[in-house]
């Protein structure tokens, strides 16, 4: 068949694809729109999950009478005037594809009115023909709405779902938008309903609130760290707030929304202890880099980048990471015993909340409460929520001194044998039936001259020879003997690895058969393997003999642990200790007391304090929790004496 160029509304279809795959692409498209133009409220409404009708209304600066046609020609845009900006983005759209590509598959009407022009111009135009303009009265800003997506195009119209599921997407879309942007006020109608509306008033924890919901919000710990020219600001969950899925991981760079598993390998590998097994750590992180060091343009829908140098972005964002949970402590009695200040977060959320009619309202909340006259007023001042998890600032001048003394090294817990003299312990069961008046111990933590650094705890005993029950202020904190002391032995054998230094001779060295290429890499890297443990040498032509392994648990599956390191001559220590670590979470797991081993009073008392002392995550390796609490009025309300 002979050649021939194709006609434009076909093309326009074609190109259409690579923008419009269902409506919440459009939606993207559209809001990104009116981001570019200096938006600060948005509102996105649907029906029939934005197949029937689709809706995006903005306050920005809108469009100029005489440039309303040509902003829905192919690749006309005001983002972009020279080659050379592309490697300097710093708009979310610059193609100048969105509103043709749309146009060509829907039925579109813009009504848009520019700042300063008296009134503003309808325009119409249907599967990319028929285009109509028109002066109309309208408020400052872009109005544009969709509708019969894919009207012209029956086999796309075909492949896309059910109106409930192409909405939820719709929704999923509307949420990343508005968490990327807290300084904008978004509302998204589904139906007539509100699904949910942002306050815009550049609170991401706020913006966070607006999309999942008090808990979430309150329970995400706070992030703003700066090296060089890499900054990462956000929220991140863990604990209870970690996801089956990646799908609650949302990266943000510059201000576009992306997929990055750079970051997400970056932040699974901080958060690695702070989840349970097969759980995933949420997060709202924003990125800002100089817009050269990345490349946004490698995408057909922008979704994915690639950085100039990403071993450098990755070591980066791993230290900045793991800034958000420095300070922290395994057990943070402060924090736990706390339930007021839980209740002063909870009301300033709660007053934030919008009125009916889109405009924020003052939080008169937001001042704090007087203090209560009780035991929690000898409370640290930056003591933070239970339920934000928010930490106080720490000041690199002055490190943060443990609350009380503290044994530095708790030698590892005792477990009883068959047929030895059990330890003196707590009653067994404290809270059986019939059993008598439950045994206590009261610890000291201050003399009478000293003030108070933290609040008083006492120990009520022991549940199910499982369960430490400690009580503090208002709070009953229950720890988990087995997990609490699996984390302390966890730190120990991990700070052993750390160390690097130590290693192990080999009855019978291992010989190995490797490349060229390899065995080029361990005459080149002789010295950096021996720093971390590894004693190798050439033994023959192409075979190397290894005579030594680094000394972290005494045993090691030796070959693959080699060769693993082999191909990480680059990050040889971090390769080393991540091979190890199943094995150093296994012997910490072992060595630990196990649920229903009996301890003594001292042993409580110097695991209480231990923990207290020892900064890691408080969470057991596995990510299980060390303690949760339950507050006075938690059992009050159980107890109906208050509703």
């Amino acid at each position: 068949m002979p050649i021939r160029i194709l006609d434009a509304s076909v093309v326009g279809r074609i190109a259409a694809g690579e923008v419009v795959e269902r409506p919440s692409s459009v939606v993207k498209e559209l809001v990104e729109n009116s981001l570019d133009a200096g938006a600060t409220s948005i509102t996105v409404e649907v029906k029939g999950g934005g197949i029937d009708y689709l809706r995006v209304t903005d306050n920005g600066c809108g469009i100029e009478p005489g440039q309303v046609r040509l902003a829905f020609e192919n690749h006309a845009t005001s983002k972009l005037q020279r080659a050379e900006q592309l490697d300097d983005i710093r708009t979310l759209g610059f193609r100048g594809e969105a509103l043709p590509s749309i146009a060509a598959v829907s039925r579109v009407e813009m009504t848009t009115r520019a700042k300063g022009q008296p009134s503003g111009v309808k325009f119409t135009i249907e599967g990319g023909r028929g285009a109509e303009l028109r002066e109309t009265g309208c408020p400052e800003g872009t109005t544009i709405v969709m509708r019969d997506l894919f009207f012209n195009v029956p086999v796309r119209r075909a492949f896309l779902k059910k109106p409930g599921y192409e909405g939820g997407l719709v929704s999923d879309a509307v949420a990343r938008l508005l968490l990327g942007n807290p300084g904008v006020s978004m509302r998204f109608i589904s139906n007539g309903a509100t699904q949910f509306h942002s306050f815009g008033d550049g609170k991401l924890r706020h913006a966070v609130f607006a999309v999942y919901g008090r808990e979430t919000a309150e329970g995400m710990a706070e992030l703003d760290a700066f090296e060089g020219g890499v900054r990462i600001h956000g929220l991140i969950g863990v604990g209870e707030l970690a996801k089956a899925t990646r799908a609650h991981e949302l990266f943000f760079i510059n201000g576009r929304c992306v997929r990055c598993a750079l970051l997400s390998k970056a932040l699974e590998q901080v958060c690695r202890s702070r989840v349970t097994i097969g759980m995933y750590p949420m997060c709202v992180l924003n990125l800002t880099i100089p817009p050269t060091a990345v490349d946004v343009n490698v995408h057909p829908n922008k979704l994915e980048v690639r950085f100039r140098d990403e071993d450098m972005m990755r070591a980066a964002c791993e230290r900045l990471l793991a800034r958000a949970f420095e300070g922290e402590r395994v057990l943070e009695i402060e924090k736990l015993a706390a339930p007021q200040r839980a209740v002063e977060r909870r009301t300033e959320v709660r007053e934030l909340s919008p009125n009916p009619t889109g405009a924020r309202q003052p939080a008169e909340a937001n001042k704090p409460a007087a203090p209560r006259q009780s035991a929690e007023a000898t409370r640290p001042a930056e003591a933070a929520s239970p339920v934000t998890g928010a930490r106080p600032a720490v000041d690199a001048a002055q490190p943060a001194q443990p609350a009380a003394p503290f044994q530095p090294q708790m030698p590892p817990l005792p477990v009883p044998r068959a047929g030895s003299a059990a330890p003196r312990v707590l009653r067994e069961d404290p809270i059986g039936v019939g059993a008598g008046p439950v045994q206590t111990i009261e610890i000291p933590l201050h003399t009478e001259s000293e003030k108070p650094q933290s609040p008083a705890y006492r120990v009520i005993g022991v549940a199910f020879k499982t369960y430490i029950l400690v009580e503090s202020g208002d709070a009953l904190i229950w720890i988990d003997q087995h997990a609490a002391h699996e984390r302390l032995q966890y730190e120990r054998y991990m700070a052993r690895a750390e160390a690097g230094a130590a290693s192990q001779q080999l009855l019978a060295p291992l010989v190995l058969r490797v490349s060229a290429r390899e065995l080029a890499a361990v005459e080149e890297n002789r010295e950096a393997l021996a720093a971390a443990g590894y004693e190798v040498e050439p033994f023959g032509e192409r075979e190397i003999r290894v005579k030594a392994v680094p000394f972290v648990l005494g045993r090691a599956e030796l070959k693959p642990l080699f060769l693993e390191t082999l191909q990480n001559l680059s990050q040889l220590r971090s390769a080393t200790l991540d091979a190890r670590r199943s094995e150093i979470m296994q012997m910490a797991c072992k060595s630990a007391v196990k649920g229903g081993d009996a301890l003594s009073e001292s042993e409580i008392a110097a695991l209480i304090e231990e923990l207290r002392a020892t900064g890691a995550p408080p969470t057991c390796p596995h990510g299980r929790p060390v303690a949760k609490v339950m507050t006075r009025r938690d059992l009050e309300k159980l107890f109906k004496r208050i509703q």
